[in-house]
């Protein structure tokens, strides 16, 4: 799962806005790729395959020894996310892309980490200049029907997904198919669980979450159901110790306590960071296929009904 992660410098902002590759000659197709599979492509006439992930940054990101590769040397631009006490600095360089027989440059990012398993680098929905980019999950059956949903371009180009309103607060909301459970940020979590009546169950595990590092989460139950749109967010876990404060999400449920009544703490002075949701298998695996339409501004997923929760575990 590509998750949120702390952005410790503005170079990020001028790198993302730079990230959109810019086309050269402007493709009509589509970018699709079924789940599993990578995207072949050419970083300076060397092949390279990407990763594309529905909750990847919008900046693509290459493997150290593929950047040395293919040449790429680090400009002035460059940033850093803080992953828990991990931190990683990358690198940028923009470079010349070609894919079958459209080409474009895109501005890349590379640091002295491995970022990707099973494939050169990663990318998301928006990083390259086609029409729409699509993931298959499976083919289309009878029964699967749309649902469609705004693209937040709060998000900005970091990132490609929506956002949710939680008790008048925002939480912007990426899919990952890399994982079964969905995660939120640990302020997002506290929020939820105001809302929807939560509580902890089961001890912290470690997760996934940006460029394969690792990081705690808690598992989250809730009374009332999170939704998007039609659909149930299922198998919810809170990042528990970075990300904010999950102080106030009660742990398990005594006979005497009120699950409707969660204290939430924190320094109401600290300025509040944008909070991610990033919706899991658990929600959409039975869905056939993602579509994100840039020229429309929509995410579409095609699904049947959502199967019980009881027969999803």
């Amino acid at each position: 799962m590509q998750g949120r992660a702390s952005i410790l410098t503005v170079a990020l902002a001028l790198c993302a806005g730079q990230a959109a590759a810019q086309p050269s000659n402007t493709p009509s197709a589509d970018l699709s790729v079924r789940m599993g599979e990578t995207v072949a492509m050419f970083i300076n006439d060397q092949p390279v395959r990407f990763r594309l992930a529905p909750d990847a940054v919008s900046v693509p990101t290459v493997n150290a020894d593929v950047a040395e590769k293919v040449g790429l040397k680090p400009s002035m631009i460059g940033y850093v996310y803080l992953i828990g006490p991990v931190k990683i600095a990358l690198r940028t360089d923009n470079v010349k892309y070609r894919a079958g027989t459209t080409s474009f440059k895109s501005r890349t990012a590379f640091s002295d980490r491995k970022v990707a398993d099973g494939a050169d680098g990663v990318a998301g929905p928006a990083t390259f200049p086609f029409r729409r980019t699509i993931f298959v999950l499976r083919d289309l059956q009878a029964g699967d029907q749309a649902m469609t949903f705004p693209l937040d371009k709060d998000m900005g180009l970091s990132q490609t997904g929506m956002k949710i309103d939680v008790g008048g607060k925002p939480v912007y909301v990426a899919f990952s198919l890399a994982r079964a459970e969905s995660v939120v940020t640990a302020t997002g979590g506290r929020w939820i669980a105001d809302v929807h009546g939560g509580r902890f169950n089961g001890d912290a595990r470690e997760a996934p979450i940006l460029y394969e590092i690792p990081r705690p989460i808690r598992r989250l139950e809730l009374d009332r159901p999170l939704m998007l749109g039609d659909l149930e967010i299922r198998n919810l876990a809170v990042r528990v110790s970075d990300m904010g404060n999950s102080q106030g999400i009660p742990d398990g449920a005594a006979p005497d306590q009120d699950l409707d009544e969660i204290v939430v703490t924190g320094d109401s002075k600290r300025k509040v960071p944008t909070q991610r949701l990033y919706i899991g298998l658990d929600t959409i695996g039975h869905c056939a296929s993602l579509t994100y339409d840039f020229k429309a501004g929509t995410v579409t997923l095609m699904c049947p009904k959502q199967p019980s929760a009881a027969a999803t575990g």
